[in-house]
This record gives C-alpha cells, structure tokens and sequence, in this order.
C-alpha cells in the first residue's frame, strides 16, 4: 500500500519518474528528497527547540539539535544534485555529476561535530543531574515528530531506491533514525520522571550521541567507495550489455567499462560482430548501438568492433581442446575472443581474453597465463606460442 503511494506521489513531483536509468531523472529524484527533508527539519527543529527549552532536556534538546544537521544535510543534498545538473565546460568536461559522491561525506562530517556536541551536554546531565520540568505535551508532540519522520524515511528510501543514490538513502535512514532517537527520548523523559532519575535523560543524550558518531563514519566509508572508483552495479552492466545486444548484427559484448560520473556514465564496450559482414557495416553497427546506448543510459558510449571470425571444423576442434584444458584452471571462469592463426603452414597460434575470478590477485595473471600455455602445449601439437588478455578488475 505505501510502495503504491509512494510511486503516486512520486509521479507527480518528479517528471519521468520511472526511466530511472536517466542520469536527468536521478538528479530530479535528489532534489525532490532534499527540499522535503529540509521543510520537515526546520519546522520540526522549531517545535523541539521549544520543548527542549521548557522541559530542561538535554536529551530533547540533542534531538532537536540532530534536526539542524538534517537540515544541514538536506541543503547539501539539494546543492549537490544543483550542480550535478550543471552543463560540461572547458575544466570539468564530464560534468558536475561526482557532487552526488560528495554529499555524503559531508553529512559524515555534520554527524561527527553533532555527535560530539550532543554528547558533551549528555555527560554533563549525566554526571550532574537537573531536574527537568515534565510535561505532558511535550511527549505527544515528540509522538507526532515520530509518525511524521516515520513517513518521511518512507518516502526517501523509495526515492533513493528508485534512483540507485546512495547520497538519498543515507538522508532516509537519517529519517529513519531521527524516529527511533526520539522514541528512546520519550522513553527517558518517562522514566526522569516517573523513577525520579533525571540522570536516565543524559543516559539516553549519550547513546544518541554514540549513535551519531557510528553514522558519521559509517556514511564517511561509504561516501570514499565511488570517489575512488566503485564497481557499477551488476544492473546497469546487464542492462548495457541487452541494449547493446539487441542492435542487429551483434551477437555478444564483452569487456564493459563503466564511469559513473554522477550526471552521466561514460562507457565503453567490445561488439562482438561476424567479420563477414565487412569494414564498413561493421562499423555502422556499432555506431548504432552507441547512438541506442547513449538515449538510454543518457551518457556517452564507445563501442569497438571485435570480428567474428568464421569458424571451421579443424579450429573448432582446437577450441574444443582448448575449453577442456580451461577447465583444469579454476580462477578463469570464462573466455572470449578466441582466435587461431597460422604462423606457418605447421605451427599455429593462439590467442584468447580471459576472464578470471574476482577474488583473483592481479599479480597471478602472469603465471596462470604461462601455465595455461605449459598445459595447452602438452594436448595440441605444433603451437608456436599462445597470447592470453586476462581482462582486469573494471572489464565486465
């Protein structure tokens, strides 16, 4: 029920809201989720201020001041998706897509200063108890804060979900968090005043604080993964790799490479095409599919040509031993591109792109590589020698 009102209200504030693969689209997904989280924060921080002030609760007080670095993180959401959707120019020529990455890390840095701020006025009250002022409204008014962030939380995490933006889902789960921190105050305030502890309300000040700083590093991590290079979604390779496939005259794609620059992806594939075909209408093809690629993915795409060689029975015979020898070797879980030439009229080579497992250090490329020959030199007579790519890390 709520993923369908969510979708409803999404559809109506954000224009084209289901060609999610549209880097123009994300950026609307953003600032949608921004502008919300920012009116929500600053009328929520007005009313809590208030009651913090009048209860003498540190703990209310911490909440409150936790919706200032909500809104905090909302303007920079907002500002980073704004300038993810500035034009290209002469020193940024990709775009100002990579400000998505930087939101993150500097909502880390707003968690961490409200964290060690919350929790110094914490350990006061703990330490040094002031009787607070109870008051009921104050707890039904922080019941309604709940329902509210509750539902905002909701709403931002269909967003970010929707978008694939990481920058998005960590401002839900902030949401999220703003609503389980103020049931845990609620709980406090009750048991100040009930039990007669108002050392309990500084207990409570100190695990919000603790929480806060978990979340500045855990946000922090996660915010350095796709500024130093983070491994594409294993969705858009396959999407990249159907798109391209169903262009007529390509069989298959290999050795994708994808640059996520936040407003666009730049990206880079080998088509597999029968040779047959010739020079020129090989070269059409893949100017087809790079045109298709970039209407869909709204980025830009370079497609090179690998011909597809016709095969006859002699080297499908040699392919065959050669896939039987492959299978002694577990690090390569597949190959591509394999070709025979003739070096002489008795002495062959071979030649084949490799694709080995993740866990696969790079530095054994070279010494899987010379045994494979070793072991291939052993089942097929008259090799010259064979020459083998193992593709690396970023190649899908």
């Amino acid at each position: 029920m709520f993923e369908e009102m969510h979708r409803r209200l999404a559809g109506l504030l954000i224009k084209d809201s289901d060609n999610t693969d549209n880097k123009l689209v994300r950026i609307r997904y953003g600032l949608v989720a921004g502008w919300i989280g920012i009116y929500a924060a600053a009328i929520l921080f007005i009313v809590q201020v208030i009651l913090g002030l009048m209860s003498r609760s540190a703990s209310v007080i911490a909440v409150a001041f936790h919706l200032i670095s909500d809104l905090a993180n909302s303007a920079v959401l907002v500002v980073s998706f704004k300038m993810t959707a500035r034009p290209a120019t002469a020193k940024n020529p990709f775009g100002h897509g990579r400000m998505e990455h930087i939101a993150p890390l500097i909502i880390s840095i707003f968690l961490f200063v409200s964290g060690l701020q919350i929790g110094e006025r914490a350990f006061e009250q703990a330490l040094e108890p002031h009787q607070l002022h109870y008051l009921a409204a104050v707890v039904w008014v922080l019941v309604f804060s709940i329902a509210v962030k509750q539902w905002l939380a909701g709403f931002t995490r269909f967003l970010g979900g929707r978008s694939g933006s990481h920058a998005i889902l960590a401002i839900a789960g902030h949401h999220n968090i703003d609503a389980i921190m103020t049931l845990t105050v609620i709980g406090g305030l009750v048991a100040s005043h009930d039990f007669h502890h108002p050392e309990f309300d500084g207990y409570v000040g100190i695990m919000v604080s603790a929480w806060l700083l978990y979340l500045g590093y855990d946000h922090g991590r996660k915010a350095i993964e796709p500024i130093l290079g983070k491994a594409p979604p294993k969705d858009i390779i396959r999407k990249i790799r159907e798109t391209a496939k169903s262009v007529e005259g390509i069989e298959d794609v290999h050795e994708i490479i994808v640059n996520d620059y936040g407003s666009m992806y730049l990206m880079s594939l080998h088509a597999e095409i029968p040779e047959k075909l010739g020079p020129a209408e090989m070269h059409e093809i893949c100017e087809r599919a790079e045109r298709k690629l970039r209407e869909v993915f709204g980025g830009e795409a370079v497609c090179h040509t690998d011909p597809l060689m016709e095969k006859t029975p002699e080297i499908r015979n040699i392919e065959e031993k050669f896939r039987q020898v492959l299978k002694e070797f577990e690090q390569i879980v597949s190959y591509h591109d394999f070709r025979v030439i003739a070096e002489s009229r008795e002495r062959i080579v071979i030649l084949a792109d490799l694709d080995a497992r993740e866990d696969v250090a790079e530095d054994q490329f070279a010494r899987i590589s010379k045994d494979l020959e070793a072991r291939l030199k052993e089942e097929i007579a008259h090799i010259a020698y064979c020459g083998f790519y193992i593709t690396p890390r970023f190649a899908y």
